[in-house]
């Protein structure tokens, strides 16, 4: 295999540039094991095979029926046949029958300014920090056939051996299932196996963590015993390719937790990703091809065949987070179980954000203050007319995507990005000038920050580092000038036209250059009324064919 793909390759140091030669030295690795065992004998073992835990076989159990009777609600506004508005709280509510399918994905942002997730109406979809594209905690699968979601919650009868999902993919599809997208969160409720099942997911308003609150009914005559698995794909970053070979995760003791990192990206390589329960665990895996199998499917992942998942954490694996608990529910009873799932600057403050998050009693308390937070936003101005449609939207789901959507998350679906586009929130905040102009303000002073002195703009820009796009697109000049304009009409604040803002510096585009992606250098301030003018002076250079 010498020179061959798995193989090895000799590489010429004096025949490659600094930077590949860099690139090698930091994603070269070698894992050795810290007990006595000879070197020549470890590599010896290198290409066993893995023994995995015995299979999981049922003890003679009673079976229960999959599928039992839910509700669907009888008024819905608008109602497709699929779902729509409950009247009395305005959330969306989706009531899939057994084996039925939305013709797409149907999403909710849930976020808050450095933290989100998007989910839809078929599971827990995927997580990110700081920003939803260049640091997802999970896999985005941007595919609207299968929406394969980077993380599952799995339920296992052990008494029967069977295995499903309280949410439609990937094993829910069998039972009726309802799901209310909700103004910060989204709840699955379904009937099945003689189990009432719900989960509900939401991000606090001001933490850096993903909740997932399960409660299960037992509403059969007999003892039942459950486990719960919470799986997430590790990401940390961008992409599979440059992101996963540099993950490292173990199972944290002190703190209850798995933990997560990727010192590869410069940007974050201190955070720490983190998964911990308010229960203790019963069984952990830091190994994603322990959990899934040799075929790699969330539809039918190894691990949940056999006694425990397995236990292992090997450094420069393909890393994964699987945390399972027991649940344990008499005739009657409800038991529940809160995972959290998130990023923290450094360790220390990972483990202050799990203390707080593993007490159950603090997912009420964010459930409250998240209600809060979006009807002082949403309920700040409202409108009446002939149209309930137009007033449904306007009073309610139009600012929550502009806000959660666009601003917190600058994500969806379809193009999570996570980045500022100059003139794409100076537009969104145009629509925020009575409800939430703290934020607009904020926004036109983030926006002029990343002016150049001679008056045009990164078109678009990654936080938290600032690094973005310098352009030929002007488009984005006038834009400061009119939201500010506005923005002083509305509010009468005339003072934020004082404030100093620093530019950026660095040399024009080259004749030809159409565009040049780097980080710049900060230069001299000035008032924002200034930064204003030049963007002015810029268009009227421009003209209305462009530069040259």
């Amino acid at each position: 295999f010498l020179g061959r793909n798995g193989g090895i390759r000799l590489l010429s140091a004096d025949q490659m540039d600094t930077g590949t030669r860099a690139g090698l030295q930091a994603a070269a690795h070698v894992v050795l094991g810290q007990d006595a065992t000879e070197l020549s004998e470890l590599l010896d073992r290198m290409l066993e095979g893995r023994f995995p835990a015995p299979p999981f076989t049922p003890i003679g159990g009673v079976g229960f029926d999959i599928r039992q009777p839910l509700p669907r609600p009888a008024s819905l506004e608008f109602d497709n046949g699929l779902g729509g508005f409950d009247p009395d709280t305005g959330d969306y509510v989706i009531h899939l029958a057994p084996g039925a399918h939305t013709p797409a994905p149907w999403c909710n942002v849930l976020s808050n300014d450095d933290f989100g997730t998007i989910v839809s109406e078929s599971g827990l979809g995927f997580t990110w920090a700081v920003n939803s594209g260049e640091n997802r905690l999970t896999p985005w699968s941007n595919d609207p056939v299968t929406d394969e979601p980077g993380e599952v919650l799995y339920l296992r009868d052990e008494a029967t051996a069977e295995v499903w999902t309280p949410t439609p993919a990937p094993l829910g599809h069998a039972a009726e299932c309802q799901i209310r997208h909700g103004r910060g969160y989204t709840r699955w409720t379904r009937n099945s196996r003689e189990i009432e099942q719900d989960l509900v997911t939401l991000v606090p308003t001001d933490a850096p963590v993903k909740l997932m609150r399960l409660r299960l009914t037992n509403r059969s005559d007999q003892y039942r015993r459950l486990t719960a698995t919470y799986y997430a794909e590790w990401l940390l970053g961008a992409m599979r390719s440059a992101a996963k070979p540099h993950v490292v995760t173990v199972y944290e003791a002190e703190l209850t937790a798995i933990v997560a990192r990727n010192g590869w990206n410069p940007e974050v390589s201190d955070r720490i990703a983190f998964l911990p329960a308010s229960l203790e665990p019963h069984s952990l895996t830091g190994d994603r091809h322990d959990f899934l199998g040799k075929e790699g499917s969330v539809s039918d992942p190894a691990a949940l065949r056999r006694w425990d998942l397995g236990g292992r954490f090997v450094p420069g694996g393909d890393a994964c987070a699987g945390y399972q608990v027991h649940l344990d529910i008499g005739p009657g009873k409800t038991a529940e179980v809160v995972f959290a799932l998130g990023q923290a600057p450094d360790l220390a403050s990972a483990g202050e954000v799990i203390a707080k998050w593993r007490d159950p009693e603090a997912f009420d308390a964010a459930f409250r203050e998240v209600a809060a937070f979006w009807e002082t936003r949403l309920g700040a101005v409202q409108v009446r007319t002939p149209d309930p449609a137009f007033d449904l939207m306007v009073n309610r789901w139009l600012p929550y995507q502009n806000i959660a959507c666009r601003l917190m998350a600058r994500a969806g679906f379809y193009q999570a990005g996570g980045a500022f586009g100059f003139r794409d929130q100076l537009q969104d905040v145009l629509a925020l000038l009575f409800s939430d102009p703290p934020r607009a303000r904020a926004q036109i002073l983030r926006a002029a920050a990343r002016q150049f002195e001679s008056g045009d703009a990164l078109h678009w820009w990654h936080p938290p580092s600032g690094r973005g796009v310098r352009t030929r697109c002007s488009d984005d000049y006038l834009w400061l000038a009119y939201v500010t304009a506005r923005y002083v009409a509305v509010t009468g604040d005339a003072d934020i036209l004082k404030i100093e803002i620093p530019f950026l510096t660095g040399p024009e585009l080259e004749p030809g250059e159409h565009d040049r992606y780097a980080h710049f250098d900060t230069g001299p301030s000035a008032s924002l009324f200034e930064h204003c003018a030049r963007a002015l002076d810029r268009m009227v250079v421009v003209g209305s064919h462009g530069l040259p």
